[in-house]
């Protein structure tokens, strides 16, 4: 793939992501009374928003004018393509059937085997539960103890 279509493909992505923050700006109320010269709780989010939008367009049209393009080598697409699959799959999974722990735990197993070079060892599997374990204390203390945060 050359570096064109990548960028273009990417900031495409970029607008979208701008596009529903935007969007989602909507569900903001204003604070103070309902006059719309007073400035509410959507308009700095928006305004980050639209500076993002634009920044974007203006990014796509300036890649689309250079004139070389080299092309990128994407050695490990496939695992990038994983955890692009696997991220909005365990964030459905913790908003839908919750277990935060549990699922977060599958996940980042998950994760951690996929970027593993030696997979059939059993050795980095008793290796990568401890890891994705000890992760998971450190979260539970600082988050659930500390914090009093609950997930």
């Amino acid at each position: 793939m050359n570096s064109k279509a990548l960028s273009v493909v990417l900031l495409l992505g970029t607008g979208l992501i701008g596009i529903i923050y935007y969007l989602s700006t909507n569900g903001l109320r204003r604070l103070t009374g309902s006059d719309s010269g007073e400035i509410g709780a959507d308009y700095f989010p928006r305004l980050l928003a639209i500076i993002l939008i634009a920044l974007t367009i203006l990014s796509i049209i300036q890649t689309l004018l250079e004139k070389e393009s080299e092309k990128i080598d994407l050695g490990n697409w496939k695992m990038v393509v994983a955890t692009i699959i696997l991220t909005p799959i365990y964030i459905f999974l913790w908003v839908n059937v919750g277990y935060f722990y549990i699922i977060t735990f599958i996940f980042l197993f998950s994760l951690i085997y996929l970027y593993q070079a030696d997979r059939k060892s059993k050795r980095m599997l008793v290796i990568n539960a401890i890891t994705t374990s000890s992760v998971l204390v450190i979260i539970y203390v600082f988050f659930g103890l500390l914090l009093d945060v609950t997930f």
